[in-house]
């Protein structure tokens, strides 16, 4: 039985067209033992403006900032625990300085900030990446770096993404990953997407970075896109946990 679904933001439920997103909302609304989680990149004063633009289900949880951040219930009550073992990860200052000699980064806009996220907008080679990572490595700082949308650059705490938030509330609530779907679209849900034992969906307009994963048996690859192909998926893989229920 599927009894949380988790989705990115962008790109996947937002995008899309007024009538998917209501559709997608009207299904939600006859499952309410289903747990609607939101995982964004997105910082939590941006997702909560964006929640706001359409008829989007209410979250009982919202990720943000890439899984560094986790606020729950209608009130998002910050997880301060969540957040106290980022601290001994995370140096800020010391990654500014590891890279401030590489001219070619983009622009750091201040609303797409993190307690412990630093993103950088603009479009990078491989090359130029390597030269970000390697500029990390030799100031000895460990961190996760992620390139998404051709556009952003995500550098958070060593092993804290996505994946590893949706991890630490399965262990909250005693869920495992067949229990569990989630939706994304790009680059910063790849961690997510690939869960082991995870339902997976990729809605059809997602990035060509993330085409591979459709190769993937867990993965479900929807033929509708946005809000229109999460609901595909979710029912897809619902119909899919009854066959089993019923082997």
């Amino acid at each position: 039985m599927i009894k949380m679904l988790v989705c990115d933001f962008d790109g996947t439920i937002n995008g899309g067209s007024s009538l998917g997103v209501d559709q997608f909302s009207a299904y939600l609304d006859t499952q309410p033992e289903l747990h609607f989680i939101i995982a964004t990149g997105r910082t939590l004063p941006s997702i909560k403006e964006g929640l706001t633009t359409h008829n989007y289900p209410k979250p009982r949880c919202i990720i943000s900032d890439i899984g560094t951040r986790i606020n729950y219930d209608y009130d998002l009550i910050a997880d301060e625990r969540w957040q106290h073992q980022l601290q001994t990860r995370w140096n800020k200052s010391a990654i500014q300085t590891a890279l401030q000699d590489i001219t070619f980064l983009g622009e750091c806009n201040p609303s797409h900030q993190g307690d412990y996220k630093i993103t950088f907008e603009g479009q990078l080679n491989h090359k130029q990446y390597s030269t970000i990572a390697t500029a990390l490595t030799q100031h000895s700082i460990d961190v996760d770096i992620t390139y998404s949308h051709d556009w952003f650059l995500d550098i958070t705490p060593k092993g804290i993404n996505k994946a590893s938030a949706i991890h630490y509330i399965m262990q909250k609530y005693n869920l495992t990953a067949e229990e569990i779907c989630v939706a994304g679209d790009s680059a910063n849900d790849t961690s997510m997407l690939t869960m082991p034992g995870i339902n997976a969906i990729l809605v059809a307009n997602h990035y060509t970075e993330v085409a591979h994963l459709s190769a993937l048996e867990h993965v479900y690859t929807s033929n509708a896109s946005h809000a229109e192909g999460v609901l595909e998926g979710l029912i897809y893989w619902q119909n899919n946990a009854v066959e089993e229920m019923a082997k």
